[in-house]
């Protein structure tokens, strides 16, 4: 199943031409070769798994089919017709649509107006009761029956924005629907709503193109499999004829040790024999909304991992900026060491007493527009104790290098990478250095298998070197490998509270979470 560019490939082989055909694409950045020779087809009616890991060019290629990047060699066909768009407008006039993993959606209006927006050529103001609303908002029903259409986008859960991202592309009369890691924020329920609306869309003949890391994704509804790997594709094949070994291999250019242990997770750190509460949290409460953490009582020693399963936006992201001390606290306290860390004024001069890795690390983890080297430097610029230029290049080099931040230029802006490196590069700047507590929130959301596996090895790591984690994840079958123990979040509250054991079960967990027991 390995690729070589005599191969032609198409679903469809023959009495029409495909409704997509990359022939020799090419896109640059500088010196980086982005997308190199890129050629495959994707026919009407057809869902393509793009796969490969972060950075690997799949994104890249995908805009600039879709005219917010313009390629610089190689030719793209719409149904057999030269195309070259030179904005999303006129690719979405073409009838593609894309659904970006960072939102194009505005938090202080309704859901209904953020929909009404993106229909092309109507004032929003005049859209908001027209057809094609009322089209997108039965979508939206379809995928999430519970959000409210007049609720102000602002206070709907990651997973929830992301739905109404897909009500909007979805609605949009298109023959190709590209999605840009659509599962990455949604629970498993959501995930498998929408599995059912594209095989629904194929069914009427829209093409699919799926971009994922997820293997569950091609599982569930995946015709065909193209695999990128450093700009090119480097494997393909019919998703019914590949096993997840073969595609892992393909993804990861090793065979032999990705066919052995796809995932390659770290074995879970063993305790200490004598536990010492490190991060205390007491009757922690940020408010009384369903998104707010409500009186959460919780204890995490030294060396020890517990992590937080809960449905998004029932909590978590409250909890995790309460803990990391940036969100006022209604009740309750935070304490590190036994020294109470929250109920003080953020000091802008003074770093966080933890190590922080947010949700949406690209909007909450770095200064897009300073460089690589600048951002590592942030906890100590805070502290006044140092700036980016008393750091040697050859060190930033060596620290990008360890942590696999791709490409390890110094100079480069942060903005510019690729969501895992981006995730990788915050991650460095938060455990290059020994931390009593380390709180990670979705560490891996959106990630491929190998930076998955790498952020998880980081997260071990510190345990073993005496920090106290605190991990929130929706990822259940990780959170049972690697966790000591796990607390479930629902509406706000701490439900339940588990060491793991090999009894724990996946569905147990999934039950609590979701009000089925507790």
């Amino acid at each position: 199943m390995q690729y070589s560019p005599s191969d032609s490939f198409t679903a469809n082989q023959a009495k029409t031409p495909p409704l997509v055909s990359f022939s020799g694409v090419l896109k640059r950045f500088g010196a980086l070769t982005a997308c190199d020779d890129i050629s495959f087809d994707v026919a009407a009616g057809e869902v393509v798994a793009l796969l490969g890991e972060n950075g690997a060019g799949k994104s890249t290629l995908m805009k600039t089919l879709y005219g917010v990047h313009p390629p610089d060699g190689g030719e793209m066909r719409i149904a057999g017709q030269p195309i070259s768009f030179a904005r999303p407008a006129d690719a979405m006039a073409a009838g593609i649509g894309m659904v970006f993993q960072t939102f194009s959606l505005l938090p202080a209006l309704t859901v209904r107006d953020n929909i009404a927006m993106a229909w092309p050529g109507t004032p929003w103001h005049l859209g908001r009761g027209g057809r094609h609303v009322a089209g997108a908002l039965n979508r939206l029903a379809q995928l999430a029956p519970g959000i409210d259409a007049n609720a102000r986008l602002g206070t709907l859960s990651t997973g929830e924005q992301q739905l109404v991202e897909l009500a909007k592309v979805l609605n949009l009369d298109a023959r190709l629907v590209i999605l840009d890691e659509p599962t990455s924020v949604l629970t498993p329920a959501e995930a498998e709503r929408l599995y059912g609306l594209i095989r629904a869309l194929s069914n009427d003949g829209v093409a699919v193109v799926l971009i994922t890391h997820k293997l569950a994704d091609v599982e569930a509804c995946a015709d065909r499999v193209v695999v990128m790997r450093r700009g090119r594709v480097v494997g393909h094949g019919r998703a019914a004829e590949m096993s997840r070994g073969d595609i892992v291999a393909m993804m990861m250019g090793d065979s032999a040790s990705a066919r052995s242990d796809p995932r390659r997770l770290p074995e879970k750190p063993p305790l200490p024999e004598k536990l010492r509460p490190q991060l205390v949290l007491r009757e922690v409460t940020t408010g009384e909304s369903p998104s707010d953490a409500k009186n959460i009582t919780l204890s995490i020693a030294r060396g020890e991992i517990l992590g937080i399963a809960g449905v998004t936006g029932n909590g978590q992201s409250a909890l995790a900026e309460a803990v990391a001390g940036i969100r006022d606290l209604v009740a309750g306290e935070v304490l590190l060491n036994g020294e109470v860390i929250s109920r003080r004024p953020l000091d802008p001069r003074q770093p966080l007493r933890i190590g922080y890795v947010p949700e949406n690390p690209r909007e909450n983890g770095i200064v897009s527009g300073l460089s690589l080297a600048a951002n590592l430097a942030l906890r100590s610029i805070a502290g006044g104790r140092q700036r980016a230029r008393d750091v040697t290049t050859d060190q930033v080099v060596q620290c990008l290098k360890d942590y696999d931040v791709r490409p390890p230029e110094p100079g480069r802006a942060a903005g510019t990478l690729s969501g895992g490196n981006v995730q990788k590069l915050v991650i460095a700047r938060e455990t290059g250095a020994p931390r009593a507590a380390l709180l990670m929130a979705f560490p891996t959301m959106g990630l491929d298998i190998a930076a998955t596996a790498f952020v998880y090895r980081r997260m071990v790591e510190a345990a073993r070197a005496g920090s106290a984690v605190l991990w929130i994840s929706e990822e259940l079958d990780d959170l049972l490998e690697l966790a000591h123990r796990i607390a479930v979040l629902r509406a706000g509250r701490i439900v339940d509270e588990r060491a793991v054991t090999p009894d724990l079960t996946r569905s147990e967990l999934g039950a609590l979470m979701t009000g089925g027991h507790s």
